[in-house]
C-alpha cells in the first residue's frame, strides 16, 4: 500500500506534458497483472472475452469491449482473448488483420508480432484461426468465464463445442467491475490528464460564452480543446444546455441561441487513451447570475462542498449523496420552494439522480455499481468518482405534479403545496444548475482532479472577462 501510495503522490505532481504515457509499450506488465487477478478471481477455467465486434448484419457490438480492453490494451476491432493458467496456452489473442492492398484506404492495425511482443499475448493468431484453435484449448475446460451481453458472443461460444460438451458458462463482468473500481496508477494519471483537459475546455468554454452566441459554438470550442491537448475527444455527448434546457439533464441538441440572464450548464468529459472525465460547470450567459439564480447556484455549491467531504476511505459510498440531498432539501426550504424538506416526495421531485458515480473506461464505469442502497459499498484508496449535485426548475415542473404523484400524496397535500409556492417559482423557473467534479479517494483523504475548472461565482465572473482562444 505504501508503494502504492508514493506511485500516487508521484503521478499527481507531474506536470501534465509529462503524463502522456505509451499506451503500447509502457504498459504490458500492468496488463499482465491485471490477467493475472482475473484468473485468481474467477478460481478456475478459461477466460475468453472478445473486443468491438461486426455482426453478421454490418452493425456494430461493443458490448464487451470495455472489458476485453482492460485485460489486453488492445484496441483494434475483430478480437478475441482465450486466458488460460495453463502454459501450454496461456493468453492468446486471436485478431482482424489489416486487409491486403488495403493500407491506402484503412487504419493499420497490429500484426502478430506487434500482439507477442507490444501487447504481451502469449499465442496470437488471425481470426480465420479462433474456432480451430480455441475449440482445441477450450475443449480442455468444464469452466469458461466470459460477458454473455449479446447474442454474437453467446452464439460465437456455443459454436466452439459439440452438442455433447457443454462447458459451465459463467459471467466475469462481476469480477472485473470489482477490479475496475480501484484504479492502479497508470489508470489515476490518465483520469487526471482527462480531467486536467475537461477543465481547461470548461474554461475556454467560459471566456467565450455570452449572450448571441450558440450552444453548439460553445461545444466546437470544448471539443477542440480535447484534441488540441492530445485526447481521443468526447467521452460522452457534450451538453450544453441554456435557459429552459439547463433543467434538462440530458439536452444535446446543443442548438438554442444564449440570451440574456440565461444559466448554461455545461456537462463535458475529454476521454484520454480510453479514459473518461466528467465535469460540469453552470455559468451565466451574461457574466454575472441574477440574485434569484445565485440562491439557487450558492445551495448546490453548499451541497457539493459538504458531500466532497463526505468523500473519504471507509465512508459510505453513498453518504456523499445523502448529505448533498440534505443541504439541497434544506437550502429550497429557506427559499419557500419546499414546505416539508422531510418529505419523501418532496425529495423525489427535487432530488432527480444519485449525485455520484464511478468513472474510467465509462463515464459510469462499471456501471450500475454502487448507485443504489442495494449495492452500496465503502470508499476506498484507488477509487475516482463524481459528485454532481444539481437542482432543476423546469418551467413545467408544477404542470405535471398532479399527475405525476396521482394517489400519493392526496390530492389536497399536493393542491396546497402548488398553491404555496407558486408565486416563488415564477422567479425561480427556467433554472438549472448542476456542479460536478472529479474526486480521487486517497489514504489520507481525497484529491480534486478537476479543480482547475472555477465554480466560486467570483471566479467565474472574473474569467467570463476575459477572452480564450476562441472568438
Amino acid at each position: 500500500m505504501k508503494v502504492l501510495k508514493r506511485l500516487l503522490v508521484s503521478l499527481l505532481m507531474l506536470p501534465t506534458a509529462v503524463i502522456v504515457l505509451n499506451a503500447q509499450f509502457a504498459d504490458a506488465e500492468i496488463y499482465a497483472a491485471r490477467r493475472a487477478e482475473a484468473l485468481r478471481r474467477t478460481g478456475g477455467g478459461a477466460i475468453v472475452i472478445p473486443g468491438t465486434l461486426r455482426t453478421p448484419y454490418g452493425q456494430t457490438d461493443g458490448s464487451s469491449e470495455r472489458y476485453f480492453r482492460y485485460l489486453t490494451g488492445w484496441e483494434s476491432p475483430g478480437a478475441w482473448m482465450v486466458l488460460t493458467d495453463d502454459d501450454t496456452a496461456g493468453y492468446m489473442l486471436f485478431m482482424t488483420p489489416g486487409a491486403a492492398g488495403r493500407s491506402a484506404w484503412e487504419n493499420s492495425v497490429p500484426d502478430a508480432d506487434e500482439a507477442r511482443t507490444v501487447y504481451g499475448a502469449d499465442r496470437a493468431y488471425t481470426m480465420a484461426m479462433f474456432r480451430t484453435m480455441a475449440a482445441e484449448i477450450l475443449a480442455h475446460y468444464d469452466t469458461i468465464w466470459t460477458t454473455p451481453s449479446s447474442r454474437i458472443i453467446n452464439e460465437t461460444l456455443a459454436s466452439l463445442f459439440p452438442d455433447d460438451k457443454v462447458p459451465v458458462k459463467m459471467d466475469i463482468r462481476k469480477n472485473l467491475n470489482d477490479m475496475r473500481l480501484i484504479k492502479d496508477g497508470h489508470e489515476i494519471a490518465l483520469l487526471k490528464r482527462a480531467a486536467i483537459v475537461t477543465a481547461e475546455a470548461q474554461r475556454q468554454a467560459m471566456m467565450l460564452a455570452a449572450p448571441g452566441r450558440f450552444e453548439y459554438e460553445l461545444e466546437a470550442a470544448i471539443e477542440h480543446t480535447f484534441r488540441s491537448e492530445g485526447c481521443d475527444g468526447p467521452g460522452f455527448t457534450t451538453i450544453i444546455g441554456s435557459g429552459s434546457n439547463s433543467t434538462i439533464l440530458h439536452y444535446d441538441l446543443n442548438s438554442r441561441r444564449l440570451e440574456a440572464g440565461d444559466v448554461i450548464v455545461m456537462d463535458i468529459g475529454a476521454k484520454y487513451m480510453g479514459y473518461t472525465a466528467d465535469v460540469t460547470r453552470t455559468i451565466p450567459a451574461s457574466g454575472r447570475f441574477t440574485p434569484e439564480q445565485l440562491e439557487i447556484y450558492n445551495i448546490v455549491l453548499e451541497a457539493q462542498k459538504e458531500a466532497i467531504r463526505e468523500m473519504m476511505p471507509g465512508k459510505r459510498s453513498l453518504a456523499a449523496h445523502d448529505r448533498a440531498t440534505e443541504i439541497i432539501m434544506e437550502g429550497l426550504n429557506r427559499l419557500g420552494l419546499v414546505t416539508d424538506p422531510a418529505s419523501p416526495w418532496q425529495k423525489r421531485l427535487y432530488i432527480l439522480y444519485t449525485c455520484t458515480h464511478h468513472i474510467g473506461l465509462d463515464v459510469h464505469d462499471t456501471y450500475p455499481y454502487q448507485l443504489t442502497p442495494a449495492d452500496e459499498g465503502i470508499l476506498s484508496p484507488g477509487m475516482v468518482i463524481t459528485i454532481e449535485p444539481g437542482i432543476y426548475l423546469s418551467p413545467d415542473m408544477l404542470d405535471n405534479l398532479r399527475e405525476q404523484y396521482r394517489g400519493k400524496p392526496g390530492q389536497e397535500e399536493i393542491d396546497a403545496f402548488i398553491s404555496q409556492i407558486t408565486p416563488l417559482f415564477e422567479k425561480y423557473k427556467n433554472t438549472g444548475v448542476r456542479i460536478e467534479d472529479d474526486i480521487l479517494i486517497t489514504e489520507e483523504g481525497n484529491i480534486v482532479l478537476s479543480e482547475a475548472a472555477p465554480k466560486e461565482p467570483s471566479e467565474i465572473r472574473r474569467l467570463m472577462r476575459k477572452k480564450g482562444n476562441y472568438k
